[in-house]
């Protein structure tokens, strides 16, 4: 019995003799392919939350600034808000303001929303929105005499942002058309 317990010994490598035989290095090498596959699937989970984190903060990112550019011209500088709808029957929101006679009209084509400046002299139409962020709905709501609803839909690469704001109109009163 000790002979085939010092050959066995004597073919593992003995006490003296030090490294691997072929079958631990090739389990080791298995043991080290599954770490790593376990590893990069969480690497790509880790990966996908930080990639729709980052949508989602691109998506408030835009919603503020449409936010904010509504407030600075409906609530500050607005004396007559009408409420309305275009001829597809999206919603439409017209501004007379007190500064040089200045109409606005904010409108939502598409997937995009625009806010169109008329002047005695001048027109022009310019997008409110990010480009790469679609306005997938569009409402405005009167709430009393001074306030008013907003309520938008924005969509990124599939992550969608709900937005609904109410409004003091400071200056002026709402209407519907």
């Amino acid at each position: 019995m000790k002979k085939v317990v010092a050959g066995l010994f004597s073919i593992y490598g003995g006490c003296r003799e030090g490294g691997f035989l072929l079958a631990e290095l090739q389990i080791s090498v298995a043991i080290l392919a599954l770490v790593v596959a376990l590893l990069y699937g969480d690497f790509q989970q880790i990966m996908q939350g930080w990639h729709r984190m980052f949508l989602d903060m691109q998506l408030q990112d835009a919603g503020r600034y449409m936010c904010s550019v509504l407030e600075k011209d409906l609530c500050y500088e607005g004396r007559l808000l009408t409420i309305g709808e275009n001829a597809r029957g999206r919603a439409k929101l017209f501004c007379q303001t007190g500064h040089a006679g200045k109409i606005y009209t904010y409108t939502w084509e598409n997937t995009a929303f625009y806010k169109s400046t008329k002047t005695t002299s001048t027109t022009g139409k310019n997008p409110l929105f990010v480009p790469d962020c679609f306005v997938k709905d569009m409402q405005f709501e009167k709430m009393g005499e001074h306030f008013f609803k907003v309520k938008f839909v924005l969509e990124k690469q599939g992550r969608k942002k709900s937005f609904e704001r109410i409004y003091h109109c400071f200056n002026g009163r709402v209407a519907y058309e």
